[in-house]
């Protein structure tokens, strides 16, 4: 049952981030509302495998209070979440993949026009060429950060509650504030960026940094959790 909840764990998260992609792979002006729908839909869905992480963590938690197997499970969450997100790196996964999802959810949810498939072909000069801009740079911190505070509050809250048994309300109050500033982060900071870039016909430089920005936020709490045990 802790194999389900880590994987569960590190699905959404893919969910969250692959979101993005899609976003970038998938085009078609004859569906565009269409197309939105269905890409709020899947990443809608992340939160189904939340609901299913957070009960196993509650029972260990809570019922076995087993503080190893719950540190276990915190450290298998975030190395299945690197696992996830790394094939994002390549450009064909990517692509074919989002064209599998949107199949599968078309088919699940409903009909449109026929749906228009067709590779945009993206430089990647621009991330070499521009990743020391200032911008770059402050797009890289909040991306860390948000990454970081989402993540940090959804997992360690559960191995933090056995050293404050007492405080676990107050504990779940932190984790929501951290929470809370994580997705907002997300929401005024990095997604316009990254929403206008693909306006723009570009976006996979901003896309790319932010699934880098994800790796490493689980790679820093697999070190942290080494070093707290």
């Amino acid at each position: 049952m802790f194999i389900i909840a880590s994987i569960s764990y590190a699905i959404s998260i893919f969910i969250d981030v692959f979101a993005y992609h899609l976003k970038l792979n998938i085009h078609d002006n004859n569906n565009v509302r269409y197309l939105f729908s269905l890409i709020n839909i899947f990443q809608f869905s992340a939160r189904g495998f939340i609901l299913i992480f957070v009960p196993i963590m509650a029972y260990y938690t809570e019922t076995v209070k087993d503080k190893e197997m719950v540190w276990e499970i915190i450290l298998l969450s975030h190395f299945f979440v690197i696992i996830f997100l790394l094939p994002l790196f390549s450009n064909k996964f990517s692509f074919l993949f989002s064209i599998k999802i949107v199949k599968i959810l078309n088919f699940i949810f409903g009909k449109s026009k026929k749906i228009k498939f067709s590779k945009i072909e993206r430089s990647e000069d621009s991330l070499i060429n521009n990743k020391l801009k200032s911008n770059n740079f402050y797009f890289v911190v909040f991306a860390y950060i948000s990454g970081f505070m989402f993540s940090f509050s959804a997992t360690f809250l559960y191995f933090f509650s056995f050293s404050y048994p007492q405080k676990a309300l107050t504990l779940s109050s932190y984790s929501q504030i951290l929470n809370m500033f994580g997705v907002l982060l997300l929401v005024l900071l990095i997604d316009p960026r990254v929403m206008s870039s693909i306006d723009k016909g570009k976006g996979l430089q901003e896309i790319k940094l932010l699934t880098t920005c994800r790796i490493f936020v689980h790679i820093s709490l697999i070190i942290l959790l080494l070093l707290i045990k």
